[in-house]
């Protein structure tokens, strides 16, 4: 699907070549280097690339049950100036990055935010290699996007994430909760208040009010995304069921060479020999076909479904513009409702000053809002206007990426496959005669 004409130029004919899906996730199973998007694979001073480099690294699982998490070194390095040290260590667990996720998310309104792993209960209990091996990926992911993103790589909530001690950590959070929990009480009473005035949560949520306020490209930009985010999640489903066939089909292969050595023990000479080897083969190829299952779940699945949260992540945000929208003409609307007072004040003959007075300074007050909310709301517009356009160019590169990667890898499968066949044929049909 074409992107809507808002301004935004079509990222597949402009963008350079994109890099491949190992330049922003690492498969290895404990280095997790993640160079900026767009680096080149050989190593080069860090003051050639982006300000960071970034690895997630040595999980190591605590306790058992529920109650398990597992832990892991996050080592930076990064030219940054208001950093005290420029390679820091640290210590973090998964509730520490969900925690920064939404932080970020709270204090940049309008900024897409990179998303972190989806929280799964049932593997989490089991703890499988698989489980914690991925979840380290796709945190690596997530922890080098925010940190190559413009605007959130100089955050000082990203930084003490990056340098602060655990203790200095939880200190900083607890801080920053208090802070923050007067904020999010002032919005739950400001719902309230819609609520009272006969405002919907429901309109407030999904901005369909506000709809005839907005720009008609952004609507078209926003139906774009809500398509595509059906289309993501359906195609991640298929990937996933090709990976569980093309496992399925590796072990079947298996079966077939164990039971073609099997049947040779009953042959004699060149017709016994050929069933060896063609039991052998097909043990090769199982192995292939499985490995390449195993790289497919990595570099094909995986980005697949970390597209579907960046979608997710991107809805986040439009869902922040609709709210102070309509933020903006509840504020514009209590204005008009003390103008009205004001004036009925000053039309009683006999009213007391006080009253006319008080009235004012309500008047004034709501005023002071509606600027609040208008600069609010513009903020979040004019951020949301870089941030599409950011997110369409990035997400069209990726996919490039990973389908380019897609069939390269089908591609050399089938080579290899058809290889060892025309190595076995020959020798196969000279036994039979």
């Amino acid at each position: 699907m074409a992107f809507p004409s808002s301004g935004f130029s079509d990222p597949f004919s402009e963008a350079p070549p994109p890099p491949p899906y190992e330049s922003v996730v690492i498969g290895g199973s404990n280095t997790g280097v993640v160079p900026s998007v767009g680096s080149p694979p050989h190593e080069v001073p860090l003051a050639t690339k982006a300000e960071f480099d970034i690895q997630v690294t040595d999980p190591v699982k605590h306790g058992d049950g529920v109650s398990a998490y597992v832990s892991y070194k996050v080592i930076t390095r990064t030219n940054l100036e208001q950093y005290k040290n420029r390679q820091p260590e640290v210590i973090r667990r998964f509730r520490d990055f969900a925690w920064l996720a939404a932080r970020l998310q709270e204090q940049n309104r309008g900024i897409i935010v990179p998303p972190i792993p989806e929280k799964n209960v049932v593997q989490k209990y089991q703890m499988t290699t698989e489980f914690i091996e991925g979840r380290r990926r796709a945190l690596t992911s997530f922890i080098s996007r925010v940190a190559a993103h413009p605007v959130l790589q100089t955050s000082r909530d990203l930084q003490n994430f990056l340098e602060a001690s655990e203790d200095e950590w939880a200190t900083e959070v607890s801080r920053a909760q208090y802070e923050s929990s007067g904020a999010k009480k002032r919005f739950s009473n400001t719902l309230q208040m819609f609520k009272d005035l006969g405002h919907s949560t429901a309109a407030l949520v999904t901005g369909k009010s506000a709809d005839e306020e907005e720009e008609p490209d952004y609507l078209q930009v926003r139906e774009y995304v809500f398509q595509l985010e059906t289309q993501l999640a359906e195609a991640q489903r298929q990937a996933a069921r090709l990976i569980k066939r093309q496992a399925e089909l590796g072990l079947a292969m298996a079966e077939f060479g164990t039971s073609m050595v099997s049947l040779g023990k009953f042959e004699k000479g060149p017709l016994a020999d050929s069933f060896m080897r063609l039991g052998e083969k097909a043990e090769a190829l199982s192995h292939a076909g499985q490995e390449q299952a195993n790289q497919l779940t990595t570099s094909f699945e995986a980005p697949l479904r970390e597209s579907v949260r960046m979608v997710k992540s991107a809805k986040a945000v439009m869902a922040d513009r609709s709210n102070a929208l309509a933020a903006l003409q509840q504020a514009r609307a209590d204005v008009d409702s003390k103008r009205t007072k004001l004036a009925k004040l000053r039309g009683t003959p006999g009213i007391k000053e006080e009253k006319v007075g008080e009235a004012e300074r309500e008047l004034n007050e709501a005023s002071h809002k509606v600027e609040a909310a208008k600069e609010g709301y513009a903020l979040i517009v004019r951020r949301m206007s870089e941030e599409l356009a950011r997110f369409q160019r990035e997400r069209a590169q990726d996919m490039a990426a990973l389908l380019r990667d897609f069939v390269l890898a089908q591609a050399q499968l089938a080579t290899d496959t058809a290889k060892l066949w025309r190595q076995e044929g020959a020798p196969a049909a000279n036994g039979v005669h």
